[in-house]
């Protein structure tokens, strides 16, 4: 029941099989013409609805079962008003993204969700406009939506609440009275991954997070990233080391490498993408100096793709499948329910030990003079 594309494509009401596709299977062409009734009648029967006697309708169920017809699923649905549909608006900045694991694992998890309620599911990466968010509410292309990028404030979520049409986020607004979102709690993620080093005895840390560009345009998680990072160094008074970057592994690098050369005292990094924690890790090898023994790396929002890392990655746990899986299935029960209640999940930060923290290394810290700033 699941599917991939760009956008959900029209279906024919008459048409049991996809245009461009040919079957020797039977068509409701066929079983019209041999139960001697129209199309429409054969479609009437097929829906399930009134307006056909039963003798006719007898009739036309047994030439069903007799040449093996079977109706089409999708052209059903669309008779019935209902495309038992939603799609995915994952609008990536960097569409190399689509390849990563991260990125992959959302888009899965709400192909199963759909898949276990019998909806199909459709996927759009690309930008949206105003106007063509509005056709597609008015199109009979697919039931819900849900939405990922979020911004703070986030034009599409105004427009799906004036046109009352279904949807929920992977994220939320800063105002999400009567929204139904899921969530990471990214601001005390990153405080609970500062909280963790600094219990190892690292003095100062790196903090390496989402582009600058996002959080111009108010992406939360960037925008709630940095709150974090902010509370974390005011909490335990640590020097403000920080860059935004890009999500490629390149230019991670680069920004890992200019904080190594601002302070040569860095004994850890927090990073929030794995592709972030890989750059970390090849500039520190760039300078010989190894993960975890030299330098530790606590990735946040992480999931089983931290195990393809050497060393696996220590971080804040955040299943991009599951949280996909749930959201799908969020979206759902709001479609099914004719007097919806918003479910709003805030997931609350959880740390995974692996191989890439360790206490900080003495030879690295900052002479007593400087350490007394802490």
């Amino acid at each position: 029941m699941v599917y991939y594309d760009s956008a959900v494509r029209q279906r024919c009401q008459y048409e049991e099989i996809p245009p461009g596709r040919r079957s020797m299977s039977p068509t409701l062409k066929d079983v019209a013409k041999q139960a001697g009734v129209s199309m429409k009648t054969v479609s009437r029967v097929v829906n399930e609805e009134e307006g056909v006697a039963d003798k006719t309708r007898q009739r036309v169920l047994r030439v069903i079962e007799e040449i093996g017809y079977v109706p089409h699923i999708q052209a059903q649905r669309l008779a019935s008003g209902r495309a038992c549909s939603i799609m995915l608006h994952y609008p990536l900045s960097n569409p190399s993204l689509l390849s990563n694991l991260i990125e992959m694992n959302f888009i899965t998890g709400v192909a199963l969700g759909a898949a276990e309620e019998e909806y199909y599911f459709g996927l759009m990466t690309g930008p949206l406009t105003p106007d063509g968010l509005k056709k597609l509410c008015r199109s009979a292309q697919t039931d819900g939506l849900i939405l990922m990028q979020i911004a703070m404030q986030d034009w599409r979520v105004e427009i799906l609440r004036e046109n009352d049409y279904p949807f929920m986020m992977i994220g939320r607004c800063e105002n999400n009275d009567g929204l139904s979102f899921i969530d990471l709690d990214f601001e005390n993620a990153v405080v609970e991954a500062f909280a963790h080093l600094i219990d190892l005895g690292h003095q100062q840390i790196g903090f390496l997070t989402f582009p600058q560009e996002w959080r111009i345009k108010g992406i939360g998680p960037a925008v709630r990233a940095l709150r974090g990072f902010e509370s974390a160094v005011a909490r335990f008074n640590r020097t403000p080391l920080y860059r935004e970057s890009d999500l490629g592994v390149q230019r991670a690098h680069s920004a890992a490498k200019s904080l190594l050369e601002e302070s040569s005292h860095i004994t850890a990094f927090v990073t929030v993408h794995n592709t972030l924690a890989v750059g970390a890790i090849t500039a520190l090898q760039e300078m010989n100096r190894k993960v975890p023994d030299d330098c530790s790396i606590l990735d946040v929002a992480i999931g089983e793709e931290s195990e393809l890392v050497i060393p696996p990655l220590t971080g804040i746990e955040w299943s991009a499948h599951e949280i996909g899986h749930q959201a799908a299935k969020m979206l759902i029960r709001q479609l099914k329910d004719t007097n919806p209640e918003p479910e709003q999940v805030l997931v609350p930060p959880k740390l995974k030990l692996r191989h890439s923290t360790a206490p900080a290394p003495l030879d690295r810290l900052e002479k007593p003079l400087d350490a007394s700033r802490s």
